[in-house]
């Protein structure tokens, strides 16, 4: 019997059919799409096409700019002008900024094609680069314990520079015209002219070891001559720190002696909180005292900041500009015609400091004057009196492995009030109370006459008529004196500034303004007596000045 033949299609053919169209629209649709799909890949071409175009346009708009200040460094306005000529005037801004690296120049933005905008770096030769944004450091969230904040290691990071990187070696000084950089014969203390001070042989900032006094580091020194005077003068380079707080002197000696870790401390509550970019907060990251929120600088995750003294924030103690160090004057400030001991003949402004060992400081002066005969010392060097944060920068500076790593600076008791420690040439068998434990220091931090700092106190009218050269300016801060806020006097303080962060350390008070007197002065120990300890800062090595 003849069967009929099926020409059609069966059911589960249909099936297979339509599983496999569907299969192949798949993969269709997955090329076109997916992650790595063409429309994917060509919207990613379109865009880098539309982002090189964009980047050339700033990159010939930043020649343009250079040709027009004939190789020099590039003005904002005219690369404001070149930029007009390939976007429209609302599609861009510019405005004066520093890289991550440090380099200055002019922050590009771009919205043209980005609403966000996208944002370049124009260095002033003319180079362009991303434009990098560091994060500032947040703390957790809630308020932090109250703990002991008495026993602590500070930890230093040098900055190159006037950058956020670290570096292994300290800024090279900065040496300007009228300054010889030095080094001692340290037996007879006798100075020794550097013949190339472009070498880095002459100084060293070297790390302490162990839980032991450091007599390694030699602090670069330099001499500065006025009118054939010599004044001696030592190099504190640009530098991070952040303070870890112990729970006792043994634990913070075992961390400085290798012997105790700080993962281990944490665990066994050894740490009881920092101050770092966070501010100061608990060992669970949550404020203990204000919100000082920094852009951290990570080193092995820890949230180092950039001490105020050599930023250009002057609310915080900074100056104008980003700094690579400060020159600080080595012994308490003396005059060159000498002293009579008394108001009537050292409150003048009529005589002439110098900075010397073994020579009597200069006393009975107001704060006001002792502003004054600062600024007059060397303004060429921009001299000044020392403000409250860089003497801060110094006193860490000090504490950390880079000075003399935790152990305490010797008191200069000279009843005298001779600097160095005595008078001729004590200073050279008076090296512990060098900020080095060596002739390389700065002296008389300790002891001595107590030494007015350019910083007071602006929720007080009291007496501010002795400070009138730079207090009664409206109560703001400039880049030559600070004036500290808040409702209550004895809390006032700034980061970095060696008060409270560091109060109580070596059993001593943080000095604080008395009620009558908003002016601040350190290191002394007869209250009646001040002296001024003068400090030269100097800027980049291109010479700018910026007063």
């Amino acid at each position: 019997m003849k069967t009929k033949e099926n020409k059609g299609i069966t059911l589960i053919a249909l099936v297979i059919t339509i599983i496999v169209l569907l299969i192949l629209a798949g993969v269709t649709i997955a090329t076109l799409t997916g992650e790595n799909g063409i429309l994917i890949k060509a919207s990613e071409a379109s865009e880098q096409t539309e982002l090189a175009d964009e980047r050339e346009k700033v990159k010939l708009a930043a020649t343009g700019a250079l040709a027009k200040d004939n190789g020099g460094e590039i003005n904002q306005s005219h690369l404001e002008e070149e930029l007009a000529n390939y976007f429209e005037t609302e599609k861009y801004t510019v405005e004066p900024g520093i890289n991550d690296d440090g380099t200055e120049g002019y922050i590009v933005t771009i919205t043209e094609n980005d609403p966000n905008g996208r944002t370049y770096f124009v260095n002033k030769n003319g180079n362009i680069s991303d434009y990098i944004v560091r994060e500032p450091a947040e703390p957790t969230e809630g308020t932090g314990t109250n703990f002991d904040m008495s026993y602590g290691v500070i930890e230093v990071e040098f900055l190159s520079g006037i950058s956020y990187n670290t570096t292994t070696t300290p800024n090279h000084p900065v040496l300007k015209e009228g300054m010889t950089a030095i080094t001692y014969n340290e037996s007879t203390g006798e100075t020794i002219n550097v013949s190339n001070s472009s070498r880095t042989d002459w100084y060293s900032y070297v790390a302490g070891s162990g839980a032991n006094d450091n007599h390694a580091s030699h602090w670069a020194n330099a001499k500065v001559t006025v009118d054939s005077v010599d004044s001696y003068f030592v190099w504190i380079p640009r530098y991070a720190y952040r303070i870890i707080y112990f729970d006792s002197p043994d634990s913070e000696n075992k961390y400085r002696a290798g012997t105790l870790t700080e993962k281990d401390a944490l665990a066994s509550g050894q740490i009881l909180g920092y101050s770092d970019a966070r501010g100061i907060v608990d060992t669970e990251g949550k404020t203990k005292e204000g919100v000082a929120v920094q852009t951290a600088i990570s080193v092995n995750d820890k949230y180092f900041k950039t001490h105020p003294a050599f930023e250009n924030n002057v609310d915080y103690g900074g100056w104008s500009s980003k700094l690579e160090g400060i020159w600080v004057a080595k012994y308490e400030a003396s005059s060159v015609e000498g002293n009579t001991d008394a108001s009537d003949g050292d409150n003048v402004t009529t005589k002439h400091i110098k900075i010397q060992p073994g020579v009597q400081s200069w006393r009975w002066i107001t704060v006001g004057n002792a502003f004054t005969n600062a600024q007059n010392y060397n303004t060429t060097l921009n001299s000044h009196l020392m403000k409250n944060s860089e003497w801060g920068a110094v006193a860490y500076l000090a504490e950390s492995k880079y000075g003399r790593n935790g152990t305490e600076i010797i008191l200069n008791s000279n009843n005298s009030y001779y600097t160095g420690g005595g008078s001729g040439t004590a200073y050279i068998s008076s090296t512990k109370q060098s900020s080095t434990g060596n002739i390389y220091g700065i002296y008389d931090l300790s002891g001595g006459a107590f030494e007015w700092v350019a910083t007071y106190y602006n929720g007080s009218t009291n007496n501010l008529n002795y400070g009138s050269s730079f207090a009664n300016k409206g109560g703001l801060s400039t880049q030559y004196a600070t004036a500290y806020t808040g409702t209550v006097a004895s809390t006032a303080y700034k980061y970095g500034d060696a008060t409270y962060e560091t109060n109580r350390w070596n059993s001593y008070q943080a000095s604080s303004y008395p009620s009558t007197y908003p002016f601040f002065a350190r290191g002394g120990s007869v209250i009646q007596t001040y002296s001024c300890r003068n400090i030269c800062l100097f800027f980049r090595r291109d010479g700018r000045k910026e007063c």
